[in-house]
């Protein structure tokens, strides 16, 4: 048995590897990432068990903006979120995985980046968020973002897919359904986004790199 689980070890570790390296080509080439089945499947149950327990995560109302600029305003955003702080173990290796991640980007790509956040997003049913950057006007801070979809069993007609805009008017668009273990990473300032209004609960992670 020992044996066996060094072996699985050792086989997800390669793919995690490969992974990595596909999400930096990827972003090299066209400022974008999709990767089904990102996660090792451990860390990936771990926080679906997580939001399936709304007790596990306070939830607030999101917002826009920062500082002084920060509002709420239910005609373009009307998500919850909820900070991930290093305070659980879910939590614990989901920011380990990150960090994994920041520094095979700075290797490969040399963005300099720094620091990173995440937090739980739920859109309840009729949930959307309109079209915008995650780069703060007037601020070069986020330079990576990505998203975890942590829905299982997700359906065409449950909508509330990710859609990218990319490149130079006219816009390509990338319509990304939200489905458990797919996870979108794309370069902060040069894609913009929206997130279809959802016909059912729709929870996912949202995190970027400075």
């Amino acid at each position: 048995m020992l044996h066996a689980n060094k072996n699985q070890t050792t086989i997800e570790n390669q793919r995690q590897s490969v992974l990595l390296t596909n999400i930096c080509d990827d972003l090299s080439k066209k400022s974008y990432s999709v990767q089904r089945n990102a996660l090792p499947k451990t860390l990936l149950n771990l926080l679906f068990d997580h939001v399936k327990c709304e007790n596990n995560t306070p939830y607030h109302s999101a917002g826009i903006g920062r500082s002084a600029d920060f509002h709420q305003n239910q005609n373009i955003r009307n998500d919850k979120i909820a900070w991930i702080d290093d305070d659980t173990p879910t939590n614990h290796q989901w920011i380990s995985w990150m960090e994994t991640l920041r520094m095979e980007i700075n290797r490969k790509l040399y963005l300099g980046l720094t620091s990173l956040e995440s937090h739980y997003a739920r859109f309840d049913k009729g949930g959307f968020y309109q079209k915008h950057l995650d780069a703060f006007s007037g601020a070069n801070n986020r330079k990576v973002s990505l998203v975890l979809f942590l829905n299982e069993f997700w359906k065409v007609a449950d909508h509330g897919e990710l859609k990218l805009y990319l490149g130079p008017e006219p816009q390509e668009e990338c319509l990304i359904s939200p489905e458990l273990g797919t996870m979108v990473i794309f370069m902060s300032t040069e894609a913009p986004h929206e997130v279809l209004k959802t016909n059912s609960i729709r929870n996912s992670i949202a995190g970027w790199y400075q």
